[in-house]
């Protein structure tokens, strides 16, 4: 009977495997995305922005994909986002360790990445401006001009503000330290992992919480151009004398946090609900 039982559930891992590892190629790019991000944070701090190097999804995007290696690369990493957003999923639907909230935050996170493998895809397709401020503009335009477009905009501006005031929560309550497999790691790597991700989800949730603001001041004056992104948001922080500071923090913390997500893709249980 014990050898029927293992035969009987053999199966299911292999795919369940398979499937860890390509969630964890989405873990990596966005590692990846990170370092640029704080690299273009870096380089708008000395010499300001360009249409070419914007700091947002579309400025990473573009550097990544200028040798072919690159393009290649934001092909792996979008299937490795799609994956990680079925991981989350299916972690969700099958995790009963956890409670129901904890699996209704990890389905909307399955969602979030699957709807995030469109912006690597659609920029393979061509569609360079994807993620990029001139994008968030005439997709705020879009929404005012819907029967109910200002509330629409305002309640996203409010849930990116929510959400950035529940990852900074989570942050200094170390609740991400769940679901990290760490116990056989170094205590080294332990102390990394909680350095890490208070300081870097904490800081990655700040840098956001203006890009909700200006969609709600966008919604209030229905003016689609004060719906400004991240990319805006440095431009106008380099302009000012105490600007090269805050900039430099900045890219401090999206680097700090690209070590924690590289840590994430090794310890993360991706197929779960913590």
């Amino acid at each position: 009977m014990g050898c029927g039982r293992r035969a009987a559930t053999a199966p299911l891992a292999e795919p369940v495997n398979a499937l860890s590892v390509a969630a964890r190629v989405g873990l990596v790019g966005r590692t990846v995305f990170y370092l640029v991000l704080a690299g273009l944070t870096v380089r708008i701090a000395a010499l300001g922005g360009t249409p070419a190097h914007q700091d947002n999804a579309s400025g990473a995007l573009t550097l990544l994909s200028e040798p072919l290696i690159g393009k290649v690369a934001i092909g792996v990493v979008a299937v490795g986002f799609f994956f990680l957003g079925v991981a989350r999923l299916i972690g969700s639907a099958r995790d009963s360790s956890v409670g129901p909230w904890r699996r209704v935050a990890t389905a909307l996170q399955g969602l979030f990445y699957l709807a995030l493998a469109y912006v690597p895809a659609s920029f393979l397709a061509g569609r360079t401006q994807t993620g990029s401020e001139q994008q968030q503009h005439r997709t705020a335009a879009r929404l005012l001009g819907l029967p109910g477009g200002r509330e629409l905009v305002i309640a996203l501006g409010v849930v990116m503000i929510v959400v950035c005031a529940i990852q900074i929560h989570t942050a200094l309550s170390e609740d991400f330290t769940e679901g990290m497999r760490t116990e056989h790691a170094p205590a080294v790597v332990r102390k990394l992992v909680r350095v890490a991700g208070t300081v870097g989800i904490s800081a990655r949730a700040i840098v956001f919480v203006p890009t909700g603001v200006f969609l709600i001041v966008a919604a209030i004056q229905l003016d689609p151009s004060h719906a400004r992104g991240l990319d805006s948001e440095l431009l106008t922080l380099s302009h000012h004398q105490w600007g090269v500071a805050v900039l430099s923090l900045v890219a401090l913390g999206f680097a700090v946090f690209a070590v924690y997500s590289g840590l994430e893709a090794r310890y993360r249980d991706v197929v779960s609900a913590t």
